[in-house]
């Protein structure tokens, strides 16, 4: 009887100890604090008090919740349903419909005019699941045909998305990417800000240490120079403005004052001793000076959709201007 007693202890012993083994090293410390969604929960009886670290909840790491969040496909309104499409003119003033359309999915176009190659560089949302990404297509015949679309890539950027391409060729060759960081649009409060990289090839950008430019509510920069003078024109979709900041190194830039009422999304094409300020719209204004735009001059509506905005010109060798924009 005292023999079977002692194997049934020991027995018991035994089970005690494998299962606090189970306990303790494959399933881990018990008495704790756990961060879960953003919160501390007991796990156990922990002796220590609660963290007073914040616990933070980890975005974007779900393949579920990322895909919400950009699911594109499914919204009534944004990039989408946009399109990009471009129009010819030999006056600035007067504009022809291509009716054709570049790209599906794809919003707010910026140009540059570059050896003979026009490059465009536009916001792409076709695939649910990622955020917005830039995309180049180029055309080598004036745009009469053009190259598949390819993803830009951004070297020190963080977390930022940029949004709004603005290139701007520079003297040496390089290519100046001006562009907004939807991301601010996550944090309320924050002040919107214009960064930029620069590239070498057009394809892969490498970050400008700082801002170029703050103000509350602005969106969609564009960049010109004329002599020594940069201006950076910036608008206010909500306010429905334009504003101009003026640089003598295209780093930084300095508010200069309201440029522009009645209209935003701007693009500014300098020719001829005269600045062109196209507004989406798309509405035409000019100025001498490039400080304050007086009313429209013209307009251009496209066909194709019921939205025409997010204009960008450039200027062709041959002496004639294309402007390419979108519409939904």
């Amino acid at each position: 009887m005292k023999k079977n007693i002692l194997i049934l202890v020991i027995a018991i012993v035994v089970l005690a100890v494998v299962w606090l083994g189970i306990r303790f090293i494959i399933g881990g410390p018990e008495d704790t604090w756990i961060c879960q969604n953003g919160q501390w929960v007991k796990h156990g009886n922990p002796s220590a008090a609660m963290p007073t670290k914040p616990c933070e909840k980890e975005k974007g790491t779900n393949k579920s919740e990322k895909s919400a969040q950009y699911n594109w496909s499914t919204m009534t309104e944004g990039p989408y349903r946009d399109k990009v499409s471009y129009a010819n003119s030999a006056d600035l003033l007067n504009w022809t419909d291509s009716k054709k359309v570049l790209a599906e999915h794809a919003s707010v176009p910026g140009a540059i005019y570059k050896d003979g190659v026009i490059y465009i560089y536009f916001v792409d949302v076709t695939e649910d699941g990622q955020p917005e990404q830039i995309d180049l297509i180029r055309s080598t015949d004036n745009g009469q045909t053009w190259t598949p679309k390819t993803v830009v890539t951004f070297e020190g950027i963080d977390n930022k998305v940029p949004v709004d391409p603005a290139p701007f060729l520079l003297e040496d060759g390089r290519i100046r990417m001006y562009y907004f960081d939807i991301n601010v649009r996550e944090t309320p409060g924050e002040i919107n800000k214009i960064y930029s990289a620069i590239s070498s090839d057009g394809l892969r950008f490498v970050q400008e240490e700082g801002v170029r430019f703050a103000k509350q509510g602005i969106l969609d920069p564009d960049v010109v120079k004329v002599g020594e003078t940069w201006r950076m024109y910036v608008g206010d979709v909500e306010k429905n403005l334009v504003f101009s900041a003026t640089s003598k190194d295209g780093l930084n830039f300095n508010e200069e004052g309201m440029a522009y009422q009645g209209g935003a999304v701007p693009d500014v094409f300098y020719d001829n001793n005269k600045y062109y300020l196209y507004t989406a719209g798309i509405n035409i204004a000019t100025s001498t000076d490039g400080t304050r735009f007086g009313a429209p001059v013209g307009s251009f509506r496209s066909d194709l959709g019921m939205v025409t905005a997010d204009p960008s010109i450039i200027k062709l060798s041959d002496g004639n201007y294309i402007m390419f924009y979108k519409t939904k």
